[in-house]
């Protein structure tokens, strides 16, 4: 039950006659000045999820080339909290379930386009691999005025640890931050156009919740799951009992914010420079009346760039550890950060649960059972439907 995720299912375990019911989009590569048409190449197919009415695009790939070829992959990138409700205003967080989900829409898919039931029953977790995955932990706060300036306060504390977030071009108040092999998005929902509410007594309230949650999306790419041995997603069945989500969150979200440490936003007593040596609290009284971090004693007298950068790196460390004051941001910006407020804000919420009002609209653990056995029955009337027609 978490926000979405592209994955990619197998097919290649079916009889081949089976895979041949498989739909397939293609086209043509053309070179248009020597009007030369090479192989196919795969197209999205629309599709629209049984369960919510909401759209989904599908990808089918094949081995082979020319005519002769044969389904083998198929590929999407789903959002399942409103495949399978229509919203994502409240929904737990598993890549497992989602996975799962994810499956069962493309097995009603394929038994719509013909393929035999029993050849569909052969796709299990097993087949399923993740070409990427989004973790997506709910913060809630007191009223929609608290979730927007809290937004605010985790974007300015990112600027002024050396970050620049990216504005996100969304009606929700939201930023980006894109690192090595995953993205973080963090936000607050205002915009719900994309949301089909199957009842609309509960709409405006799941509406008036979602306002007033922060929503931390972690979405890590292909090849950052492959290095981790998380691509499989069978990987993810025990993903709880192991601690990884809150492994994610801690490494990824808090490390970002840089939590390890809670820094200071008042100059250290007398007291405690006292206890520093005699370089360090040169630096340090340097560092608070302003001098720039390349000026401090001790720093500047680096013969090189990478000399001066090594230094550097030792002196932060040090006074980091002794005062909880990172040298390399101005004195005048690290009493604005208030990264103790940070510290109670970014803190892993496990898995969320909706109370009983919502939980029957929700993607939730508490609900996903009941949404399973919907969607096999959707295929199991489907597969009837396709035998006697």
């Amino acid at each position: 039950m978490t926000d979405s995720v592209k994955m990619c299912v197998d097919l290649r375990s079916m009889p081949e006659e089976a895979r041949r019911e498989v739909e397939v989009f293609h086209n043509r590569t053309q070179d248009k000045r020597w009007k030369f048409v090479s192989e196919r190449y795969s197209k999205p197919i629309p599709a629209v999820s049984p369960m919510s009415g909401t759209g989904m695009e599908l990808i089918t790939y094949w081995d082979g080339s020319g005519d002769q070829f044969l389904q083998s992959q198929i590929v999407a990138s789903l959002n399942l909290p409103n495949a399978l409700t229509g919203h994502n205003c409240e929904h737990g967080t598993s890549i497992f379930a989602a996975g799962v989900a994810g499956l069962e829409l493309f097995k009603h898919r394929m038994v719509c386009d013909g393929v035999p039931g029993d050849a569909v029953d052969m796709l299990t977790t097993h087949h399923v691999s993740l070409h990427g995955a989004t973790v997506t932990y709910l913060l809630c706060c007191a009223d929609e005025k608290q979730a927007r300036a809290n937004v605010l306060k985790m974007k300015a504390a990112l600027r002024i640890l050396g970050y620049i977030p990216t504005a996100n071009d969304s009606t929700n108040e939201t930023f980006d931050m894109q690192r090595n092999g995953y993205l973080i998005t963090v936000y607050h929902k205002t915009n719900f156009s994309h949301c089909i509410f199957s009842n609309e007594e509960l709409a405006e309230t799941l509406k008036a919740r979602a306002r007033c949650i922060i929503r931390i999306e972690v979405y890590m790419q292909g090849h950052y799951l492959r290095e981790r041995g998380w691509e499989a997603l069978e990987s993810w069945r025990d993903a709880y009992a192991e601690g990884r989500y809150e492994v994610i969150f801690n490494e990824l979200v808090r490390g970002l914010f840089k939590l390890d440490v809670v820094l200071r936003h008042k100059a250290p007593r007398k007291e405690a420079l006292k206890n520093l040596t005699a370089t360090e609290r040169e630096i340090v009284l340097a560092y608070l009346a302003g001098t720039p971090v390349d000026a401090l004693p001790a720093i500047k007298e680096g013969a090189t760039a990478d000399a001066r950068s090594k230094i550097k790196s030792k002196w932060k460390k040090t006074i980091r550890d002794k005062l909880r004051i990172d040298i390399t941001i101005p004195w005048e910006q690290h009493k604005k950060l208030h990264h103790a407020e940070m510290d109670r804000l970014v803190r892993y919420p496990g898995d969320y649960h909706p109370d009983a009002v919502t939980v029957a609209e929700c993607f939730c653990k508490e609900n996903w059972p009941k949404l399973r056995k919907r969607i096999k029955k959707l295929r199991s009337d489907e597969a009837a439907r396709q035998t006697s027609a």
